[in-house]
């Protein structure tokens, strides 16, 4: 009697740990993609504000005309790259490079006190500073969420699961060499 009731809870009980394992598997999945969602639209926000900052900075400062260049250039680039949907470390090593050139920008801008009367460029600036902080959040959120995923692929008996059902580690977005080290500017 024993023995076949054990023969019919044990098929259940392991169809319903690859159920749930599967479902959990998915919904994390899920939060991944939408946090990465999240970066992409502060990074759209920041693309439209960069052509007025760069156009009022022009207007009213003499800021290295290159720094200017190099931040068109690589909105350009970021933009050509979400349209085809790379992943977070190729995205990543640009939005560096732009919130570093960004931060390059902001320290050339804050050394004319005379802009301080400005208030287009001041608005401009506080835009930015506001949407780098939603990007920073963002990027911290959906790594987050990439730690919750890999951390439950990766652990037994979920391995068995995730690998044969096809689920892949996440690409942790990470800020590059550039943009930790410190911001040098010559006037």
């Amino acid at each position: 009697m024993y023995e076949a009731i054990f023969l019919v809870s044990l098929p259940v009980l392991v169809i319903g740990f690859v159920w749930v394992t599967y479902n959990g598997l998915v919904t994390l999945r899920m939060r991944v993609k939408e946090a990465w969602s999240d970066i992409d639209v502060q990074l759209k926000k920041r693309y439209d504000l960069l052509p007025d900052l760069i156009e009022t900075v022009r207007k009213a400062t003499k800021v290295d005309e290159d720094i200017l260049t190099k931040v068109t250039e690589l909105r350009t680039k970021a933009m050509e790259d979400a349209s085809k949907g790379l992943d977070p470390k190729v995205r990543g090593q640009v939005e560096s490079q732009i919130s570093s050139a960004l931060n390059g920008i902001k320290v050339q801008v804050e050394a004319y006190p005379e802009l301080k009367s400005h208030t287009e460029l001041n608005n401009l600036m506080d835009k930015v500073t506001e949407i780098e902080e939603k990007i920073a959040y963002s990027r911290r959120f959906y790594n987050g969420n990439v730690m919750s995923y890999n951390t439950k692929i990766k652990v037994f008996p979920n391995i068995l699961i995730a690998n044969t059902l096809g689920f892949n580690e996440e690409i942790f977005f990470e800020a590059e060499e550039s943009e930790k080290a410190d911001i040098k500017v010559s006037f």
